[in-house]
């Protein structure tokens, strides 16, 4: 099976050894070479890729195809990714697109395509994640999640469109939406309490809310992206964790933290038959209940 890679950031350094770990032939576009020699922990995978020419023809040749891009330009290219026959498997980096709306359109067209989809959603696939999912989906207990950190972009002041939220960035849209997935597994579907922080025009630095799912559990969580502290905690029935965060359960060493679980992403992704509309549906209904009930709260400046 041929699978290629679109994206020169997370798509190399979290997608490509995650997707060398599977029985697969990994195509990238000539430009991304560079990238990948350049990198200490890449640098030794260049001789196992197929390189070809251009990302169209990547498009063209592939069987199964990763988007790791910004969410605006996922959403611009999905129209003509979709008519490709030969493709059938498309794993797209969440969000979906910069805004829920946006998504729930995307996530008709994909459906009607018949292509087996699966989201960058991988908090489902740590120890700490599944092990909620098996805690929760057996008891009516309430939880607690508190992430907080300190985004690259701000402790390096840089402008990225992780940092914007009309672009799917912010502490809602880019960080909360992996969490927004898991709880929408969970049966969490009601937004009690929603209300977002910022300091700058169009960002959203903490996200604070209160779920409640359809067992009447109920989940208080908040999202910091711009904490001098750092920690990842869940607080479950008969559980509790503390983590730095919530990949820090993965071995250390010179790959990406997140590789071990994209690889088991993938390897879901490469061998299922068939997409969990259902659940992507429900996440982005969530996503959308969640934005319509948002409270702001800000210094802006103009």
């Amino acid at each position: 099976m041929n699978v290629a890679i679109l994206g020169s950031g997370f798509g190399l350094y979290g997608y490509l050894p995650a997707l060398l770990a599977q029985r697969c032939r990994v195509l990238l576009p000539e430009r991304y070479r560079a990238i990948v020699e350049s990198r200490a922990e890449l640098s030794g995978l260049a001789s196992e890729i197929g390189w070809v020419p251009d990302e169209r023809e990547a498009i063209d040749l592939s069987d199964a195809l990763i988007v790791a891009r910004r969410p605006a330009d996922q959403a611009g290219m999905l129209a003509e990714i979709l008519h490709k026959p030969r493709l059938k498997r498309l794993l797209l980096e969440k969000p979906l697109a910069p805004n829920p709306a946006t998504a729930a359109k995307l996530q008709d067209q994909i459906e009607a395509s018949g292509k087996i989809l699966r989201m960058g959603y991988t908090f489902d696939f740590t120890n700490w994640g599944q092990d909620l999912i098996a805690r929760v989906g057996a008891s009516k207990g309430d939880i607690r999640i508190r992430w907080t950190f300190r985004a690259h972009h701000y402790a390096a002041d840089l402008p990225t469109w992780k940092r914007f939220e009309p672009q799917g960035g912010g502490a809602l849209r880019f960080y909360g939406i992996q969490l927004i997935g898991l709880l929408a597994k969970l049966g969490f579907d009601t937004v009690l309490a929603s209300g977002v922080k910022s300091t700058h025009s169009g960002e959203v630095e903490s996200w604070r809310a209160q779920l409640q799912n359809n067992e009447g559990a109920r989940c208080d969580l908040e999202v910091d992206s711009n904490s001098e502290r750092t920690g990842f905690s869940v607080d479950a029935p008969s559980s509790a964790i503390s983590l730095p965060d919530p990949f820090a359960e993965q071995p250390t060493g010179t790959q990406d933290r997140r590789v071990p679980v994209l690889s088991s992403l993938c390897r879901e992704w490469l061998t299922s038959q068939q997409t969990p509309h259902l659940w992507y549906t429900r996440t982005i209904a969530l996503w959308r209940a969640i934005e319509d009930a948002t409270v702001r709260s800000n210094s802006a400046k103009p």
